[in-house]
């Protein structure tokens, strides 16, 4: 065996190590998220019952204007929409759906909780590739990337949700009746969970493979037009135009903060092109050893 598959080898080892050490982190953490993940189901819930942010805006300037300009409102019937809502509940067929679908609320949590080991490793694993002094990085890297993911999530349930909910209940009529089902209903809600607590961790995750010299400044500010196809692929992912804006729209806006935090903390190996002479340009040597 060459010396270059040993390396090779050690480092599928390295990688085995932490993969177990965070599926460890996962298991503990989903014991730990257990009693709370009905709670958690609440929190999904809650757009059947609450007006969402843009029908709440909406409510507030209609009501401005139908109190301030009266004739011109009713000249063009401008009512504020209803902010309430019909209680509506979530309907299962089978005898152990609800015991799966807290399975799964339990896993997201899980994911939350554990969250912190699992960056770590992921440090650790990428931390050979980083100089002495970007390593002690660890200390932000690791809170910084836990509060994206939350911060993800936040967004995802305040804003973008109860956008999704309104926009399937809108096709409600006398004769066409929502019946949602509480696994369809949980499952696509924990997929885009997940979906918008990886986006926002994006710049996070590009500044570290720029800091390593594995993503460049150049390269990012060429494929801006291959960000906004991508964005728009993945977001083409979900049911409606809706859901698919909401998606691409923060992943494309990530992606151009990316760019932004890159520039501003990258370092040199982000801005060197392939044959260094922007380093060159810039002042920004990489190490040289002089010989005696």
């Amino acid at each position: 065996m060459t010396q270059g598959e040993m390396h090779f080898l050690e480092h599928l080892e390295e990688l085995r190590k932490r993969l177990i050490i965070s599926l460890i982190a996962l298991v503990v953490g989903m014991a730990l998220a257990w009693p709370f993940s009905l709670s958690a189901l609440t929190v999904i819930q809650r757009p059947l019952s609450e007006p969402s942010l843009i029908k709440r805006a909406q409510h507030l300037v209609l009501s401005a204007l139908q109190e301030r300009y009266p004739n011109f409102a009713q000249r063009f019937n401008l009512e504020p929409p209803e902010l309430t809502a019909p209680p509506r509940k979530l309907n299962y067929m089978a005898p152990l759906e609800p015991f799966f679908v807290q399975m799964k609320l339990s896993l997201i949590i899980g994911v939350i909780l554990a969250l912190p080991v699992i960056l770590y490793q992921g440090w650790l694993f990428l931390a050979p590739a980083l100089f002495s002094h970007e390593k002690k990085y660890v200390y932000l890297f690791i809170p910084i990337g836990t509060a994206a993911f939350i911060l993800g999530d936040i967004f995802f349930l305040y804003v973008v949700w109860p956008l999704v909910v309104a926009f399937s209940l809108g096709y409600e009529t006398a004769t066409l009746f929502p019946m949602l089902n509480l696994s369809q209903y949980v499952s696509f809600s924990l997929r885009l969970l997940f979906l918008f607590g990886l986006i926002f961790e994006l710049p996070l995750i590009l500044l570290v493979l720029a800091r390593i010299g594995v993503v460049r400044l150049e390269f990012l500010l060429k494929q801006r037009r291959v960000a906004i196809l991508l964005s728009l692929v993945v977001g083409a992912f979900h049911a409606d135009v809706i859901t698919m804006t909401m998606v691409a729209l923060p992943l494309y806006g990530m992606y151009e903060l990316s760019i932004v935090v890159i520039r501003l903390l990258g370092g040199k190996r982000s801005r060197e092109a392939a044959g260094g002479e922007e380093a060159v340009e810039s002042g920004n040597h990489p190490p040289t050893q002089v010989s005696p």
